[in-house]
């Protein structure tokens, strides 16, 4: 009976298809692809700043049967990330037919000059150059980061800035220019014509916000928008 199934199973090996590995594509390879399609990409879309491409892992060599080998470096998704792993494949196709997908992760990080905080940023503080310093960080290709400290001087920042930290451009905003209970000149313009009041503010507000004034004339209160510290305009 041993004999018999030994016999069977010779018998069926011998139909099973043979696949030999007759030809070997290093990892190394299918890497230095990789690294040419995302420099590739960062061309395309005009990224000339320093940059690391950073596989996760060490691909592994690839053996294969014979045939006409075509190796394609794919990005299952279109955006190219800075922050986070790339999912990436190779898709390898012998004789015009896809025989198999190598999956890989690549972080590309991208560095930039950009202001840092020399200090601790208070909320509310104007700031000047003595502030900040150059450096040179890594980006994550969604906030605009502040390069000319001409672009923020004098601004004050909405929230607690820590020393170290580049600075975002939404970190900053106009001081306040208006304080509650200052006393204002009310500009009404229609078309060509302008006229003159005066008024008092019932709310503090920065240049270009609209806040409620008090036309000390009329005693009525309309919304203004913010000039400077002893102006504010009304447009019909």
């Amino acid at each position: 009976m041993k004999k018999l199934f030994f016999v069977v199973l010779i018998f069926l090996v011998g139909f099973l298809p043979k696949v030999s590995a007759n030809q070997i594509i290093p990892g190394e390879q299918i890497q230095a692809m990789a690294t040419d399609e995302v420099e590739r990409i960062l061309q395309e879309r005009g990224e000339f700043r320093r940059h690391e491409i950073i596989f996760a892992n060490n691909i592994s060599k690839v053996s294969l049967p014979n045939g006409i080998i075509d190796i394609q470096i794919l990005m299952p998704f279109s955006n190219l990330s800075y922050s986070s792993m790339n999912s990436m494949k190779a898709r390898i196709s012998i004789g015009g037919k896809a025989y198999r997908d190598v999956n890989f992760g690549v972080l590309v990080k991208v560095y930039d000059n950009v202001l840092v905080a020399n200090h601790d940023l208070r909320i509310e503080v104007p700031v000047n150059e003595s502030d900040f310093r150059m450096a040179e960080i890594v980006i994550d290709g969604r906030t605009e980061y502040v390069k000319d400290v001409n672009d923020v001087k004098g601004m004050v920042p909405h929230r607690y800035v820590r020393a170290g930290l580049p600075i975002a451009v939404n970190y900053f905003q106009q001081p306040v220019a208006v304080a509650m209970g200052t006393p204002v000149k009310i500009v009404f313009k229609r078309g060509g014509l302008q006229a003159t009041a005066k008024g008092v503010a019932l709310s503090r507000g920065r240049v270009g916000q609209i806040i409620k004034v008090k036309n000390e004339t009329s005693q009525k209160i309309i919304s203004a928008r913010v000039v400077d510290d002893q102006t504010v305009e009304v447009v019909f």
